[in-house]
């Protein structure tokens, strides 16, 4: 019996990250990243915006995504190493804000690790 849980557990995780990665493909696929350093910060990330729909995915840039995974591996998973998800949308308003928008975010949800979806809405911009 703890064979069959351990094996849906594993077959779950699977499953749900090829769920995000689909999901990101079929709604981001084709928006080149905007590479953005936050001042507040100075973490870079990478932007999918779709200014259209309100959303964008936001991700760690590549040097500190790669940190991330070696403190997850160094300490053979134990740690969490995962950066908060208010963390990525603090930025993403941020980056909003350097573009001359008033926005708010309205939800935030996890895609793929370390990939956020914050759907955002903007002063004078319906949404």
């Amino acid at each position: 019996m703890k064979k069959i849980a351990i094996t849906a557990s594993v077959v779950a995780l699977a499953l749900s990250g090829c769920a995000g990665v689909n999901y990101a493909i079929q709604h981001y696929s084709g928006i080149k990243p905007v590479i953005w350093t936050s001042p507040t910060t100075g973490k870079s990330y990478r932007i999918y915006d779709k200014r259209a729909e309100n959303r964008l995915m936001i991700a760690l840039g590549l040097g500190e995504s790669a940190l991330q995974g070696i403190g997850a591996g160094a300490t053979l998973g134990i740690a969490d190493t995962r950066t908060p998800s208010v963390v990525y949308q603090d930025a993403a308003l941020e980056w909003l804000a350097t573009t001359g928008k008033k926005c708010e975010a309205k939800n935030i949800s996890l895609v793929l690790e370390p990939q956020y979806e914050v759907r955002y809405v903007c002063a004078g911009i319906p949404a």
